[in-house]
């Protein structure tokens, strides 16, 4: 890719994190995107960071398992769908984060 490929990419993909971020978030919590994380945290007796960090640790673990394969070629989720998420997710835990302080 070359530069100016590389930056519309990048432009490109902030406005794909930022509509699944919102729309996700709309879906799935409150008013508070980030109380799935708190609260499946407390169930299982740990942060909503911990819990997040878990989220991503098994998303490594399956991109991982995916791109060891010789033949990539996931039935339900792509290797961008997933590298989307993992974005995603680092970003939610660094909202948690940022609530800490």
């Amino acid at each position: 890719m070359e530069i100016i490929a590389q930056e519309n990419h990048l432009y490109d993909l902030i406005e794909v994190i930022k509509k699944t971020i919102l729309s996700k978030g709309n879906d799935y919590a409150n008013a508070d995107r980030l109380s799935n994380f708190k609260l499946a945290g407390a169930i299982m007796g740990i942060s909503g960071e911990q819990q997040c960090l878990s989220l991503i640790a098994t998303k490594v673990a399956r991109l991982g398992n995916l791109l060891n394969k010789k033949h990539i070629n996931p039935n339900n989720e792509s290797l961008k769908d997933s590298a989307l998420d993992l974005i995603c997710y680092g970003i939610l835990l660094d909202m948690l984060l940022s609530e800490q302080k």
